[in-house]
């Protein structure tokens, strides 16, 4: 979701992304806000210095400004308790901090952190509303900018603090049901109703014939489905270490092996990947099925192993946390990790291994187990 997104700079040490939606986005948004400008220029009797349409761009770009900062408010309080920030990605439907979740599991950091970004939005509402009758009527273009820039800002405010995971609101409902019931169980309470407000939403927009508002429900509701996913696998899973569920012995091929032979030992192993071993042993790299593909079927017998490997090797230890392991590949959108006991390579974690583990953990749940 986040990889077709480019880094504009960093704030106390936090990079700030954009995501391709926002740049897509951000001339309808003039569009749109360009005609209520001019709706309300002509219901007031107001007379214009700027086009509307200027002032329209001027108002999508200040409006994602504003999610900027609420997104570094929720940032910012997160780095006060101790809490990695990854990135702020901002996109057409607003903006996501993106935080070490271990530690917003606690209750108290996620209620902190999630009624963060809300009040901040209040303050930049109220603060817009109070420039535009300061402004007034003598200079229309600015109160009208800050008018409409106030009131997004509430909107924004109001919107995040509706009970609807993933929203700030459904959040804070979590974080307040978590301190009596277990975190899955208030996820699952707040993604249900999360999914609810997204079923409202999409309704009323088919009814109105609001598109936008039905992009809002199906992003709602997947956001609610996702996350209450998540949280079960993490559940589900709890307690596995990686050495749980590695596979070893692992089959590795010699870097100075051919191509063709590599090939050939892909077909009878029926393996897609495999790390890559010098002379003495030591694992150089990793090679798979994509590397193979991209060398000519008339080189393959003249081009080594070592030649065509991925040097950049993602590990894991076998004491850590399997979610842990299943969030490393899901980030760099691979299917296996080398697990290393130092530098000695002692097997290997594949999705599929982490997926038995979960319908092992599930069967031991239905016949009668549990996981609080």
């Amino acid at each position: 979701m986040f990889k077709a997104s480019v880094t504009i700079g960093r704030i106390a040490g936090i990079p700030i992304r954009i995501h391709v939606s926002l740049l897509l986005g951000i001339p309808l948004l003039t569009w749109l806000f360009g005609m209520q400008v001019q709706y309300i220029a002509d219901g007031r009797e107001l007379a214009l210095a700027t086009n509307p349409y200027v002032l329209g761009g001027l108002l999508a770009v200040a409006l994602f400004v504003s999610v900027g900062l609420h997104e570094l408010a929720h940032s910012l309080v997160a780095l006060r308790r101790g809490i990695e920030i990854r990135n702020i990605t901002l996109m057409l439907f607003g903006g996501v901090a993106q935080l070490d979740e271990e530690f917003v599991r606690d209750p108290s950091n996620e209620l902190a952190i999630a009624s963060a970004g809300p009040i901040v939005s209040l303050l930049l509402g109220a603060g817009f509303m109070v420039l535009s009758y300061v402004a007034g009527s003598a200079r229309p273009d600015i109160f009208l900018v800050f008018l409409l820039l106030g009131q997004l800002n509430i909107i924004l405010a109001v919107f995040n603090l509706l009970p609807a995971f993933p929203t700030d609101g459904g959040r804070i409902l979590r974080s307040l049901l978590a301190k009596r019931k277990s975190h899955l169980a208030a996820t699952k309470i707040a993604s249900s109703l999360g999914q609810a407000f997204a079923f409202l939403f999409g309704i009323y927009g088919l009814i109105s014939g609001n598109f936008f508002l039905i992009l809002i429900a199906v992003f709602v509701y997947q956001g609610a489905s996702q996350e209450y996913q998540a949280s079960l696998l993490r559940q589900t899973l709890s307690g596995f270490v990686v050495a749980d569920l590695m596979s070893y012995p692992v089959s590795v091929v010699e870097e100075n092996n051919t191509v063709q032979q590599l090939l050939e030992q892909m077909y009878r192993e029926r393996h897609s990947g495999y790390p890559v071993v010098d002379y003495d042993g030591q694992v150089k790299g990793c090679v798979t099925m994509e590397d193979v593909q991209k060398v000519e079927p008339r080189l393959r017998d003249f081009t080594t192993v070592g030649q065509v490997m991925s040097c950049t090797m993602k590990t894991v230890n076998p004491d850590d946390d399997i979610y842990l392991a299943l969030k490393e590949m899901s980030g760099a959108d691979i299917g296996r990790l080398l697990v290393m006991d130092g530098d000695k390579l002692v097997g290997i974690i594949t999705r599929s291994d982490i997926l038995k583990g979960f319908r092992l953990r599930m069967m031991e749940e239905n016949s009668g187990g549990g996981v609080a």
